[in-house]
């Protein structure tokens, strides 16, 4: 079983803060790069455009380099997910099960905005209490020295987490929200079925 916690980012630098809004900025832009071939290629070719094809093409694309591998990888599965969701719903209304008036193709994101930073089981770095934020080289090459280390909450194990989102939540560049993903063991339990308990709260 998946459980997920969620903190308020505390406690770092201004200098951190900055970074971590520029990161999510750079996924912000990759986001509508990577948007922008899928819808392309389906103005063009009337078909979808797969996430290796599309990786292929924007793995080239600065703000690829300018994020850490997997969390780039990540930016480009949403698009994915988001245009399979789309061409979902236009096989449905083909089938009358749909409106297609209510469909409508994924749209760019606000230009200058900030995305989620997804970081996967190979980009979680736990150490000492915290979490080290991972970077790519052309990143840590712009910012030489910097380190980003969140504190992590002691309640979890640190070997049990198997993502972390990284949320922004306003354009002050110093509030963020972190989301952990943690999988825990469940315990049997021996209910019997058939007892039941309804509470009436009208």
């Amino acid at each position: 079983m998946f459980r997920t916690q969620t903190n308020t980012v505390k406690g770092l630098s201004k200098e951190a803060y900055k970074s971590i809004a520029e990161m999510c900025r750079y996924a912000n832009n990759l986001y509508n790069v990577g948007l922008y071939n899928v819808r392309q290629y389906y103005f063009q070719e009337k078909q979808f455009l797969t996430y290796e094809s599309n990786y292929h093409v924007c793995k080239e694309n600065e703000n690829y380099a300018l994020l850490q591998a997997g969390v780039a990888q990540q930016i480009l599965r949403v698009v994915d997910r988001s245009f399979k969701s789309f061409f979902n719903l236009v096989k449905k209304a083909k089938n009358g099960g749909y409106c297609f008036q209510d469909i409508k193709i994924p749209q760019y994101r606000k230009k200058g905005g900030m995305f989620v930073l997804v970081l996967q089981k190979n980009a979680i770095s736990i150490r000492n209490g915290k979490l080290k934020l991972t970077m790519s080289y052309a990143f840590r090459q712009q910012h030489k020295g910097l380190k980003v280390e969140i504190p992590f909450p002691e309640r979890i194990d640190p070997n049990t987490v198997k993502e972390v989102r990284i949320l922004p939540c306003d354009f002050s560049m110093q509030y963020f929200k972190i989301q952990y993903v943690y999988e825990v063991q469940t315990e049997p339990k021996n209910l019997d079925e058939y007892n039941a308990l309804g509470i009436d709260i009208g």
